[in-house]
């Protein structure tokens, strides 16, 4: 196994890797689309739905990775593979291998990815994996911080 760390620095989210250039995710405030630099290239990853379920990063020439519970797609060769994202964190899962991502506990902390076996990619489908979980983590936040300052308005507001 593998360990991966993803931490803030600069405004962007970089991904440490012995495996060779850094990898970094830049975002808007609000989350809705952001911009994945690696090695490889550059791509632009956003949400596929309202409820930021499932996520693509794609550069000119169409979809690199695609993150759905129901359909999911990651480069290189395999068979089918499974996402499953959760509060906390979420988990892909491709012939046996398997890519953990883990959201920190306090604003700001590093996120953990235990990576287990091959993956194609893996700086851009992890930081495309910590893209989808952020991006529905911020939407709560925005959804809470709209029905508090509703309710603080009170019935006269």
């Amino acid at each position: 196994m593998i360990a991966l760390t993803i931490r803030k620095q600069d405004g962007a989210f970089v991904l440490d890797s012995d495996a060779g250039p850094r990898a970094s995710l830049h975002t808007g405030w609000t989350w809705r689309c952001g911009e994945i630099r690696t090695g490889a290239g550059l791509w632009t990853v956003e949400p596929t739905d309202r409820r930021r379920i499932g996520v693509t990063a794609q550069a000119e020439h169409g979809a690199a990775v695609r993150l759905d519970p129901r359909q999911s797609h990651v480069p290189g060769p395999g068979g089918a593979t499974r996402w499953a994202p959760g509060r906390c964190g979420g988990e892909l899962v491709r012939d046996g291998h398997r890519l953990a991502v883990r959201l920190p506990g306090r604003l700001g902390g590093p996120i953990r990815v235990d990576v287990t076996g091959e993956w194609a990619e893996v700086e851009l489908v992890a930081l495309t994996a910590c893209f989808a979980l952020m991006s529905r983590r911020r939407q709560r936040t925005l959804i809470m911080m709209a029905v508090v300052s509703t309710a603080s308005r009170g019935p006269m507001g």
